[in-house]
């Protein structure tokens, strides 16, 4: 769905009885933190980045896509990227474990067998503006709803008197529509894979 289906959706349903229905920058504004929110509940889109395990531990920087990690995967004794050689992840007790100090770094430890190691990601959606409204969004139309709650639930946020019950609502009708997609699976891209398989489709072993 493009963007200005949404802007407009928005504008005629959540937002119908608000000011800001006629202001295409601020509902932008809220399908991108929305976008953020349910980038957060649902791993909507993965992506890779490779690390070297040198002789000392060493901190490197995250992608600026990065979210959170999914798995963190070494190489087997071939040398190859193995979904079978899982590294643990802020485990205090595994001198093997890869940390990530902080939302830009991840620390590699000079433990971890092999010579590089395969970090899993979700990765963050893109911002959009204005100048975007004929630009697909990258969102599965099924999460929709979803984002059209959410965009109320920011606009009533500053609204007094009954604005407060009004925001409240759309926020548990947000959370509802989130659990409900979860429940019957249909919350991931169609071309998504239980993540073993999207890591073979990535030509892991």
């Amino acid at each position: 769905m493009i963007l200005q289906d949404i802007v407009n959706a928005a504008k005629f349903s959540e937002l119908n009885s608000t000011a800001l229905k006629d202001n295409t920058e601020a509902i932008i504004t809220f399908l991108n933190l929305g976008m953020l929110e349910l980038y957060k509940r649902f791993p909507i889109k993965t992506a890779e980045a490779t690390y070297p395990v040198g002789s000392t531990t060493t901190l490197y920087a995250l992608p600026p896509n990065f979210m959170y990690p999914i798995a963190v995967y070494g190489e087997n004794k071939d040398g190859v990227i193995d979904i079978e050689e899982k590294i643990t992840v802020n485990e205090e007790s595994d001198e093997q474990s890869v940390f990530f100090p902080n939302h830009k770094q991840v620390q590699v430890s000079s433990e971890i067998e092999g010579s590089r190691i395969s970090v899993i990601y979700v990765a963050k959606p893109e911002s959009y503006t204005v100048d975007d409204l004929g630009s697909e969004v990258d969102l599965p139309e099924t999460l929709v709803e979803a984002l059209l709650h959410y965009i109320g639930y920011k606009a009533h946020l500053g609204i007094r008197g009954d604005g407060q019950a009004e925001n409240n609502a759309h926020y548990i009708r947000f959370d509802a529509s989130c659990r409900k997609a979860r429940e019957l699976g249909v919350a991931y891209p169609t071309d998504s894979y239980k993540m073993p398989d999207r890591l073979k489709h990535r030509g892991f072993a």
